[in-house]
């Protein structure tokens, strides 16, 4: 889920481990209808997870779901940043309990009706430009798999046209070797 394609700079092996980008492309957004799974509508923007060590960390995989306190997490155990909670309200209690989440586009979330934060979400906009969080869909990889196989085969063309050139070489250079070889 949120998977981004790495495309390297060159085809020589030393320069594809060096020189790679990664493509920041936005998936095709697909409806789960989940009320954990969440995505964004424009590239480059991350939800804020709690890394291991507390500093917060940027993914783009929406599938959260609950953890035994209640609290919204990914498939790593990394808490989903809250912004703006409000603490006297038990809403995660709530929501722990199998209460109504809804986060409307806009990150926020409530519980059977009651606020409780907004989802923290690093992007750097353009003016006039906005990020949408969508409930109860995910966004799929950006991985082209046609294209990429295509990619493969060509270089696996290449790779066996060299194979055959290096062949022919070996052969031609044994017949010289065997034919005039014999003579000196």
């Amino acid at each position: 889920v949120g998977f981004k394609s790495i495309h390297p700079d060159s085809v020589m092996f030393s320069d594809v481990m060096s020189d790679v980008f990664r493509d920041e492309e936005q998936g095709v957004l697909s409806k789960t209808n989940q009320k954990l799974d969440l995505a964004l509508t424009k590239a480059g923007a991350y939800f804020m997870v709690e890394g291991a060590d507390g500093k917060p960390e940027r993914t783009r995989d929406g599938q959260f779901h609950l953890n035994k306190d209640g609290k919204i997490v990914d498939f790593q155990n990394r808490e989903l940043v809250v912004l703006d909670q409000q603490i006297d309200k038990p809403a995660y209690a709530e929501l722990a309990k199998g209460g109504d989440i809804k986060i409307n586009q806009n990150g926020h979330i409530h519980v059977n009706g009651t606020f409780i934060g907004r989802i923290a979400i690093d992007y750097q906009a353009q003016p006039g430009e906005r990020v949408f969080v969508m409930q109860g869909s995910l966004e799929t990889s950006n991985v082209d798999l046609s294209s990429n196989v295509t990619k493969i085969l060509q270089v696996k063309r290449h790779i066996d046209t060299v194979q055959n050139v290096l062949s022919m070489e070996l052969g031609v250079d044994k017949a010289l070797i065997e034919t005039y070889g014999r003579n000196l």
